[in-house]
This record gives C-alpha cells, structure tokens and sequence, in this order.
C-alpha cells in the first residue's frame, strides 16, 4: 500500500467518521426524549405496582416492558456501531505491507484513534458497558417490583 493511497484511506475514514458524527447530533434529542418516556413509563409502572392494581394494569406493565426491551435494543445497536468503529483502528495497524516500520500507517492509525469517532449522546459514548449497568439496574429494579405483581 504507498502512501497515497493510505492518505485516501485516511481521507474516507475521515467523511465517514464526520457522517457519523453528524448522524449522532441529529439522534441526541431523539435518544434523549425517548430515554425521558422510558423514565416516565418506568415511575408510572412503579406507581400501578405499588397501589392496587386492576387487572388492565398488566396490560399496561405488558407494553411498558415491551417498549423498555425495544429501547435497550435501539441503545445496544448504537454501542455495537460504536464497537465496530473502535476496531477500524487496530484493524489497519495490523495489515503488513510489506515494510517494517511503517510511519504513514503509524500516522494513519494514530489520526483515526484520535478522531474518537462514534455515536454519543451529549458527549459520552454509548458503548457496552453502559448498556451492562442500565441491563444491570433494570434487572434489579424488575426483580424487587416481580414479587408486588405476582401477589395480585
């Protein structure tokens, strides 16, 4: 590979990481709004639970778990585009072309490590470790709301 064409390659990665960039600031809001209804639908759950419940009231939990398990897939599909954007580096420094040292490359990696492409929302990275503890906390906070539901 010479050296221009990993300044292409360089010069790609580069529109693609501003599309991306791009892409995330116009998701912002709409991640942010749909996190905030989670959080509504999440407390008015809580409240059907912790009061008496009728029996439309599992309907209602029905749906609103359905919408949490379709939320937390939307946010994993982010954080697996994150992953795969965090391997292009590592990927092209371990392509050989045929020179021991080779700076360009060196370079080329180094500029897109420094990129720090990926899909944030307002400025932290969704990657899987956070889809882990939000799994996590929602988990924990299901299993102390089962046994209230399994009583009525």
């Amino acid at each position: 590979m010479t050296a221009e064409q990993l300044g292409g390659l360089v010069s790609r990665f580069n529109v693609m990481s501003a599309v991306v960039r791009r892409a995330g600031f116009l998701l912002e809001r709409p991640l942010l709004a749909m996190t905030q209804c989670n959080l509504g639908m999440c407390a008015l759950g809580v409240m059907v639970l912790l009061s008496d419940p009728p029996p439309a009231a599992r309907i209602f939990l029905a749906v609103v778990t359905a919408w949490l398990v379709l939320s937390f897939s939307l946010f994993s599909a982010v954080a697996e585009v994150n992953l795969k954007l965090d391997r292009l580096p590592p990927l092209l420094n371990a392509r050989h072309f045929g020179f021991e040292i080779d700076l360009d490359k060196r370079c080329a990696v180094d500029d897109m490590r420094a990129c720090d492409a990926g899909l944030k929302m307002f400025n932290v990275r969704v990657d899987r470790k956070i889809m882990l503890k939000l799994g996590y906390y929602g988990i924990a906070g299901l299993s102390a709301l089962v046994p209230r539901l399994l009583d009525t």
